[in-house]
């Protein structure tokens, strides 16, 4: 497990400095396994404004790592008429011995369920606003402002959702807006709280069933 966070890292610390991620991450259930899903992606359109071509970012994809995935993780390349990318999918027993992969399990504790976000705590986002100069900083503050992760849960995981939220320092919690999809929940995270260095835990979401 371990080596998927590690190859997510390295899509991630190229699509940001690129302003044109997104970011989508999902949770069921089904056949008495979790299956996780993870989909990473730069935008095709906004590379050709600028007569760049996004597909150069992932000449550099580590292919050795990817044959050293396990054999419950499936990885297959994005390449539409509008994005360039990666996902991920992931299918895990409940019962799993493995610590790696109990990493990326939901935990449940009385009428909390801490979901692992697999962008917490990624060091090379805030970096990658900070490297940048002041006009460009601002600008990449306000993209990021309005670009938003997406977390699905579905409902066989969580039949009902009161609230989610990041724990923040001093318990300045950050409120994550919840949507229901029908089958599943959606919840909308800004890219901009993952800049915000040490201010909250978001390596987990809380949520309060």
């Amino acid at each position: 497990m371990k080596n998927i966070i590690r190859l997510v890292s390295v899509l991630l610390i190229c699509l940001f400095f690129t302003s044109c991620v997104d970011y989508v991450q999902s949770i069921s259930y089904s056949n008495g396994k979790y299956k996780m899903y993870y989909k990473v992606t730069l935008s095709k359109v906004l590379f050709a404004m600028v007569d760049e071509d996004p597909e150069e970012l992932f000449e550099d994809f580590d292919e050795e790592a990817l044959t050293e995935l396990p054999e419950n993780v499936d990885v297959k390349p994005v390449n539409t008429d509008l994005e360039v990318g990666a996902e991920f999918t992931v299918l895990i027993d409940p019962h799993t011995t493995n610590d790696d992969e109990k990493l990326l399990l939901p935990k449940i504790a009385g009428n909390k369920c801490f979901i692992p976000f697999l962008l917490g705590d990624n060091k090379s986002i805030s970096d990658s606003v900070k490297s940048k100069d002041s006009e460009d900083e601002a600008f990449t503050e306000a993209f990021l402002s309005s670009s938003k992760c997406r977390v699905l849960i579905s409902k066989n995981v969580l039949p009902s959702i009161e609230t989610a939220y990041f724990e923040g320092k001093g318990s300045q919690n950050y409120s994550i807006p919840i949507f229901d999809y029908g089958d599943n929940y959606c919840l909308e995270i800004p890219f901009i709280i993952l800049t915000q260095e040490g201010m909250y835990r978001t390596d987990r979401i809380v949520v309060l069933k």
